[in-house]
């Protein structure tokens, strides 16, 4: 792995470690950074949604509200998709709305507007409006049938537009912030109160849709973390216990690794309606059973994931001159390849195509590496497929089996002729050179007011330089994960580290043997003591010079 020192400044008080921060961050506002407003505040146009749309959309929903019409709040089965849904189905009800919340599933529907979701509502009843959340801004064939059976259709969605926009009868759009948030902004025309308590989801949503946490964002984030402490929405308490946070202080990285994870394995292997039911709900026992059904589903995703990427990185072996790694498999589940391409293209460095060709169709999930925009990758490749979206670093697409070699070809052509090696090496970007002397507790509360940490604006790493090892040992049911204590040359001070899945180093490192180390540091409480440790990201045993 590549380390890239973003600058050569050792710090030497806490005012240095500021200003590098600061500095590797590009933040041009400090007081917006530190202080960030509360969304509620921020206008429209500070999120990046169009005024005239937005009261469009508000225009209708009131009429709606007021002749007692129908209306139908379209989600995604994604964890931003289905808290935009419970923000924006919630505020509807709360205001004595018709209104019906439709989540699609996965394998029986298929991602997005699609036909075969709205039969899936016709079965029930004809909405007089269909309000999409997190998704429908390149539905342009079905809004047309909606508008063709009298449905007004409203469109709030993040992802990329075509260069034309549906012809819906309003279109409230930003990429400025992830698709929760839009529907925020729409919800927030109605009732601030409730949009204020439903922070808490936006902050959700945000980081597990990993969209930038600066600006905007970051005041998202801030401030619904404030309103998740509180501990007053049952369903949120409930996974928190599962999860083992029971009366744990929420920060960002539970939102994306523990949390977010559990909501999203429902819309990969279940059906995500019960996620959102689990947000909504007001019934404590109602919120346990399905805290534990999420929960228990997650574990499934788990194992799955794991068997499933063995068998990708089989056929990867074969691809290591390629630019983008391309597997496909009828064993790989729809709900899984997306997981896998990201494992994958965190192992390999490469952007990385996941096909499952089990259904009708061969469904694709990629995931990137900065400096390639996997979406218009696969734009450029429009004639082969039936349907595409996303971000540029992570986006979905399905085509016609026949196709298959086809795609592989293309995009195994696209990486030679267009993608720089240089791009394709595993890189990782250090704040700066830390003198162990420097690591305190009063070090660490200052990092803090640097959070939440995510996209942007991430947790910092910062290298040891020429640290002995005094201890190693390694840990874990499976001994998988290494222990050590670090310590400086005169032996005075001592730093545990902890090298999570990287047991297998035990019998490579030797106790006084000097190295390098890009570490994060944590408090770590045990029996209401606190202690610092690092986790180590990286080792180097060559001068970092």
């Amino acid at each position: 792995m590549k380390w890239h020192l973003l600058t050569e400044k050792v710090p030497s008080s806490l005012e240095d470690v500021y200003k590098i921060l600061l500095k590797n961050r590009q933040v041009a506002n400090k007081g917006d950074f530190f202080e960030p407003k509360n969304p509620i505040d921020l206008s429209a146009e500070e999120l990046g949604v169009d005024i005239e749309m937005l009261q469009k959309a508000k225009d209708r929903i009131l009429e709606a509200i007021k002749k007692k019409q129908k209306i139908i709040v379209f989600g995604d089965y994604d964890a931003d998709g289905i808290s935009a849904t419970a923000i924006l189905w919630q505020t509807l009800y709360d205001l004595g709305a018709d209104a019906l919340p439709f989540i699609p599933h996965r394998e029986k529907h298929g991602y997005g507007l699609t036909t075969a979701a709205l039969e899936e509502i016709y079965k029930t009843s004809t909405p007089d409006l269909l309000i999409t959340v997190d998704t429908g801004i390149v539905a342009h064939e079905e809004v047309e049938k909606l508008k063709e059976k009298n449905i007004d259709v409203i469109i709030t969605d993040h992802h990329q537009p075509d260069e034309t926009l549906p012809e819906a009868l309003a279109v409230v759009h930003s990429t400025k912030i992830c698709g929760a948030a839009v529907a925020w902004v729409l919800a927030r025309e109605f009732t601030e109160e409730a949009a204020r308590k439903n922070l808490d989801l936006v902050a959700l949503a945000t980081v597990t849709d990993l969209m930038p946490l600066k600006g905007v964002n970051r005041a998202f984030v801030h401030h619904g973390l404030e309103v998740m402490n509180k501990r007053e929405r049952l369903g949120l308490l409930a996974l928190q216990k599962v999860a083992g946070l029971e009366n744990k202080n929420i920060e960002s990285m539970q939102l994306g690794f523990v949390l977010g994870p559990r909501i999203n394995a429902m819309g990969r292997l279940s059906h995500a309606v019960d996620a959102l039911r689990l947000l909504c709900t007001k019934n404590k026992k109602r919120a346990s059973e399905l805290a534990s059904l999420i929960d228990s589903t997650n574990s499934d995703r788990k194992q799955l994931t794991q068997d499933l990427y063995q068998l990708a990185r089989g056929q990867v072996s074969e691809q290591k001159k390629e630019h983008i790694l391309v597997v496909h498999s009828d064993e790989f589940h729809e709900g899984i390849i997306g997981l896998i391409a990201g494992k994958l293209t965190q192992s390999y460095a490469k952007p990385s195509i996941v096909i499952s060709t089990r259904g009708e169709t061969a469904k694709a999930s990629a995931r990137s590496v900065v400096g390639v925009n996997i979406t218009e990758v696969i734009r450029s490749t429009r004639d082969l497929l039936l349907a595409f979206g996303g971000h540029p670093m992570a986006a979905g697409f399905g085509f016609e089996h026949d196709n298959l070699e086809p795609v592989i070809d293309y995009m195994f052509n696209y990486g030679r002729e267009n993608i720089d090696k240089d791009l394709l090496q595993k890189r990782l970007s250090i704040e700066c050179l830390l003198p162990l002397d420097f690591i305190s507790l009063e070090f660490l509360d200052y990092l803090q007011k640097f959070s939440p940490f995510g996209q942007k604006n991430p947790e910092p790493i910062f290298a040891l330089k020429n640290i002995k090892i005094k201890e190693i040992r390694t840990i874990g049911k499976q001994q998988n994960h290494l222990k050590l204590l670090l310590t400086d040359e005169t032996d005075n001070l001592e730093l545990t580290a902890l090298a999570w899945g990287r047991g297998d180093l035990s019998d490579s490192l030797q106790v006084g043997q000097s190295i390098n180390a890009a570490v994060t540091l944590q408090i770590n409480e045990w029996m209401d003591r606190k202690n610092i440790q690092a986790i180590v990201k990286d080792f180097q045993v060559e001068d970092l010079d």
